[in-house]
């Protein structure tokens, strides 16, 4: 598996958008009186270091969850946690493979219908 960081692929993917999303972003820019050029370009990087930021915190808050839940259930098995401790924790852990899995999903769809638009 290819490991890296949500935040550089953020980055990667504002040096490579096309032509028309930086025109449309200037273009809004332009259009709206309170907004200046450099402060649309800061916004849009700091938007864009949040995003990734925000995915990098949510993706290791699942990998925590997981490697939780196969804590717990290990304690189970040696007799130091209860039942309801090892239901609770891998609940959890289904839900939050659930939710990776359907932002998967919908990533994938999104990249497939950006693929789909004529240029």
């Amino acid at each position: 598996m290819i490991e890296m960081s949500v935040g550089r692929v953020a980055a990667a993917y504002a040096a490579n958008r096309s032509p028309f999303v930086a025109g449309l972003a200037e273009t809004q820019a332009a259009t709206s009186p309170l907004s200046t050029t450099g402060q649309t370009d800061a916004v849009a990087a700091s938007a864009e270091s949040d995003f990734g930021g925000f995915l990098d915190k949510s993706i290791s808050q699942a990998v925590d969850t997981l490697k939780e839940s196969e804590r717990v259930s290990l304690a189970a098995v040696s007799g130091k946690a209860s039942a309801q401790d090892v239901v609770r924790s891998v609940l959890a852990a289904e839900m939050t493979v659930q939710s990776v899995v359907a932002i998967r999903d919908k990533m994938v769809q999104a990249y497939q219908e950006i693929m789909r638009i004529a240029v």
